[in-house]
């Protein structure tokens, strides 16, 4: 193949990445624009490839813009547990062992659930980060794998998503991680009525031990 050629073929792939882009942006615009907030039952389930097993956890969430989530998780082994950030203060919530532990910043402990959120409510933030690998639409539902624009700057490997066309909301997200876990979020019954702010901060009364970090 002759220089021209080639050089002419690495355009057309170009333009053809740019477009399914262009595409998928002009879709989430289209899908995401309307909504501020969420509320939604999920399962969770996730893989540790060290130790070859999965784990799986139920329950419901809360999701406000710009920033603010509530997540409620539930398992037979680890029982009651709960993430809330308003945006400017994280707390974690283990009833299990009644531990209260708060942070200032939500680096590191929650990324991953900050992560999802977006996806949820703002998919289109994500595109400053992540790239369009595919796009396929069928029977109502819009499914997207994104790779990092960067991957030295994150554990991320791939991200599925796969979104409800007629309801307007993420069904599915899948992260892959670059060290062979992954973890699968579902999302179904959708609420998007307004959510009272107060869900954002925990405000449990008992016994607890309290925790203080930076």
């Amino acid at each position: 193949m002759s220089y021209l050629k080639v050089g002419l073929f690495c355009v057309a792939l170009a333009a053809a990445e740019l477009s399914a882009q262009t595409k998928i942006q002009d879709k989430q615009e289209q899908l995401f624009a309307s909504i501020d907030h969420l509320s939604v039952d999920f399962s969770q389930s996730t893989y540790k490839k060290l130790r070859d097993r999965t784990i799986t956890r139920n329950g419901t969430a809360f999701f406000s813009k710009p920033d603010m989530f509530r997540w409620n998780f539930s398992s037979e082994s680890s029982g009651l547990e709960e993430y809330y950030f308003n945006g400017d203060r994280l707390t974690h919530y283990r009833d299990k062992e009644r531990v209260v532990n708060h942070y200032n910043t939500n680096a590191g402990l929650a990324r991953e659930l900050n992560e999802v959120v977006n996806l949820v409510l703002d998919p289109k933030a994500l595109l400053s980060r992540y790239k369009v690998k595919e796009t396929k639409s069928e029977g109502g539902k819009t499914s997207v794998v994104l790779n990092p624009i960067s991957k030295e700057s994150t554990d991320v490997d791939s991200i599925f998503v796969k979104v409800s066309d007629s309801q307007k909301f993420v069904e599915e997200v899948h992260i892959f991680y670059s060290d062979g876990n992954n973890t699968k979020f579902a999302f179904k019954n959708p609420k998007m009525n307004p959510n009272d702010k107060k869900l954002f901060i925990f405000s449990r009364t008992g016994n607890f031990t309290v925790r203080q970090h930076g």
